[in-house]
């Protein structure tokens, strides 16, 4: 642990907060998740993926197509509510919290990309929520 200082902890924010800045950051997630799968749906992509100009053509594409890139910009916000929430809270705590998201997205694919969602992906989305209520009832963020 030589060359790490250790500062005093920040102040500690209440858990409304919290589930504010969770609420915005997973919606953003999702939301996003969902308009590139769209966006990237518009331009379908063929060619070897490693390859320059099969790169420089999907660089191109991103900055070509406007639900690609709106959905580029709520992922950077949910990174952004994401650094906001580790300033503060536990890794511990938040990032076990995320997993909500993975509720949240196939939810957001189903309604607005028409996916479906088999029995047992939705039997792992439970066993998710259930996690997170134990998280949740027995953690208490910093």
């Amino acid at each position: 642990m030589d060359g790490i200082s250790t500062s005093p902890s920040p102040e500690s924010k209440p858990l409304w907060y919290v589930f504010l800045l969770m609420s915005i950051g997973l919606g953003a997630e999702a939301w996003g998740f969902v308009l590139i799968k769209k966006g990237l749906l518009e331009h379908p992509s063929t060619g070897n993926f490693l390859s320059a100009p099969h790169m420089a053509a999907i660089f191109l594409q991103i900055l070509s197509t406007p639900l690609v890139l709106l959905g580029t910009a709520l992922e950077a916000l949910h990174f952004g509510v994401l650094m906001e929430l580790l300033s503060f809270g536990e890794v511990s705590f938040i990032i076990p919290l995320t997993s909500v998201g993975y509720v949240l997205t196939p939810l957001t694919a189903l309604f607005l990309l028409h996916e479906s969602i088999p029995p047992a992906r939705w039997a792992g989305i439970l066993l998710v929520c259930a996690g997170v209520f134990v998280l949740l009832r027995y953690k208490s963020p910093s």
